[in-house]
């Protein structure tokens, strides 16, 4: 048997691309797979089939060589065909692993990081831009594939290797076919919101508007589900406790991917409200959306021209202008107050994956790339 380890040093072994996507189509194919990941406390165990190492080293640049060296020597007891890398920071394994190992390697790009360096503390920015100016762009020509999450950022990688393929993020329809619901909430309007909590995601501005919200309608409650920076968390926590916001916003933190759908199933909007960054501007498989779309709730989406496309097309929300407190809190109103529509919207949306935006129909490109690199 074909033996397949995933690391990362960001994500949860459980990350809804590494695992629930990714690992658990492999398992079902055949392959023995192990993923390697970063979690708040250690774990080895068996899930699905799936080997699970999970790493509880926090993947800041003070720790990174000691994470690095932990991963390396998992990787190494795993011996495994391919190893399938998610970040950019673990490129220095793979180089060990290629050119000492002779193992295969697939690199999995989840964005266009240059994007990103803005948004990161200096520190952070200076050790990323160091790997994507520099190591990235000599190592990535000997990988035996590349996988992007989009034709834009396809397009950048192409002209460095030419083994490139796209896989969206799109959900997997079998992990969101439950329709339990999280209780407590049975008397509340939920605005909903799955991801990472941070101000170029619009998270700041949604508050703002359910603050709005509330004034009129009592009902309204924001559940931000995901992990922030303590800096962005305190900003936001602040801004609650000075308006009297407590019994409208609620902080999550972050759920077992089982949960998400559970939540999703609970709210009556699904917001995605990225802000109109370079980054975000030619994003359109945010996987948050089509999480929204698969359980048959509305969204409420940024005007942005790749991401704006896919809802109009689809039919499956509204799309406002991400920086207006007062377009998102009016949306939020028009939503609630327009059940039969808001309904019509998530069944289109709900149509629109299981026709053309399911994991299911990206799961052969998966193989194939396997199938290709081990032929």
């Amino acid at each position: 048997m074909i033996k397949v380890c995933m690391l990362s040093t960001y994500h949860s072994p459980y990350d809804g691309r590494v695992f629930y996507r990714e690992a658990k189509s492999l398992k079902k194919a055949g392959y023995d797979v192990t993923v390697i990941g970063h979690i708040k406390s250690e774990v080895r165990k068996k899930t699905d089939g799936v080997e699970i190492i999970g790493i509880s080293k926090f993947p800041d640049v003070k720790s990174f060589i000691s994470l690095i060296k932990t991963l390396l020597i998992e990787a190494l007891k795993v011996d495994a065909d391919v190893y399938h890398f998610h970040e950019p920071d673990s490129i220095i394994i793979a180089i060990y692993l290629k050119l000492f190992k002779r193992k295969k390697i697939i690199y999995d790009v989840h964005e266009y990081y240059k994007d990103s360096l803005v948004e990161m503390a200096i520190q952070r920015r200076i050790f990323y831009s160091f790997i994507l100016y520099f190591i990235e762009p000599l190592f990535i020509r000997y990988v035996d594939a590349v996988i992007t999450v989009d034709d834009g950022i396809k397009e950048i990688y192409k002209s460095i290797n030419k083994k490139v393929c796209v896989l969206p993020n799109f959900p997997s329809k079998d992990v969101f076919e439950t329709k339990d619901k999280i209780k407590g909430y049975d008397n509340c309007d939920i605005v909903l919101y799955v991801g990472g909590l941070a101000e170029v995601r619009g998270i700041f501005n949604l508050i703002k508007a359910v603050h709005k919200v509330s004034k009129t309608n009592p009902r309204i409650k924001l559940l931000l589900l995901g992990k922030s920076s303590k800096s962005f968390e305190n900003k936001c926590r602040k801004y609650v406790e000075l308006n009297n916001l407590e019994q409208y916003v609620e902080f999550l933190g972050t759920v077992p991917h089982s949960y998400v759908v559970k939540y999703i199933n609970v709210s009556n909007i699904g917001a995605v409200l990225l802000l109109p960054t370079p980054r975000f501007k030619k994003t359109p498989y945010v996987v948050k959306l089509f999480e929204y779309m698969i359980c048959g709730k509305p969204v409420l989406a940024s005007n942005l021209p790749a991401m704006g496309k896919i809802v109009k097309e689809s039919g499956c929300g509204v799309l406002v202008n991400p920086t207006n407190i007062d377009e998102i809190a009016d949306r939020i109103t028009y939503l609630l107050n327009h059940p039969e529509e808001a309904k019509k919207m998530g069944e289109n949306g709900r149509m629109a994956v299981e026709e053309k935006y399911s994991w299911e129909r990206m799961e052969e490109r998966l193989l194939n790339i396997y199938k290709d690199i081990l032929s």
